[in-house]
């Protein structure tokens, strides 16, 4: 393999992704092509290193895409370029919020892209980012890989969502994540949904938890927090 990395391209626009692809390739980079957020299989991503997506309108956009990318522990660590021609501060914001590392407008140069994506390629390998194998708190561990939990070497039954929300709470530990936000990346399919769901699985949560479910705290305003 190229010891650049491996890109994925994400476009319908078949003469912008030859373009990429070929001056991506002669830089010394792996180039892989996907139609449609919807044709990347998230569970075989690989040696993917970074994605570079159109934003797309389609029923899965690039930003949704990016929204599963970052909820999924395994492919976390991918940066993503996100590029559209909406020059919108909202889009712009919307892109970062969700995960992407950068968010072009196009008609963006090509050397302007290249660039961009060896920057973000060097943070990346000088951050050394990849998934973590387990996250810890007190007598907690989370195994990322398995997806299990044990509390002082004991298994922990926990449903997905439970998991989920244990998750983001572990990765954002001693931080208070909102209510909208666990409610947006647990239930990214039910927007317009009532949040109070949040508060009902943090109930069941703790009482799951034993006497570490008191170390997650509620804070009016701030959401929730574990520590």
């Amino acid at each position: 393999m190229a010891a650049l990395g491996h890109i994925l391209i994400v476009d319908d626009d078949e003469n912008i992704v030859e373009l990429m692809t070929v001056n991506l390739r002669s830089e010394g980079f792996v180039v892989d092509k996907a139609r449609s957020a919807a044709d990347v299989d998230i569970e075989a991503l690989g040696d993917i290193r970074l994605i570079v997506a159109d934003s797309m309108n389609a029923s899965m956009t690039g930003l949704d895409l990016v929204y599963e990318l970052k909820d999924n522990p395994i492919t976390e660590h991918i940066a993503v370029i996100l590029y559209s021609n909406i020059r919108s501060e909202r889009m712009v914001i919307d892109a970062l919020d969700a995960g992407a590392d950068d968010y072009i407008v196009k008609p963006f140069s090509l050397r302007e892209m290249i660039a961009r994506i060896k920057s973000i390629l060097r943070r990346q390998r000088r951050s050394a980012v990849a998934p973590a194998a387990c996250l810890k708190f007190e007598g907690l561990t989370m195994d990322v890989q398995s997806q299990t939990v044990k509390i002082d070497g004991l298994p922990v039954a926990l449903s997905k969502t439970e998991y989920a929300i244990l998750y983001m709470l572990l990765r954002n530990m001693n931080n208070f994540v909102s209510r909208a936000e666990i409610y947006r990346r647990v239930w990214p399919d039910e927007e317009g949904g009532n949040e109070r769901i949040v508060d009902t699985n943090i109930s069941r949560l703790r009482k799951k938890l034993g006497d570490l479910g008191a170390r997650i705290i509620n804070r009016s305003g701030h959401g929730y927090m574990i520590g």
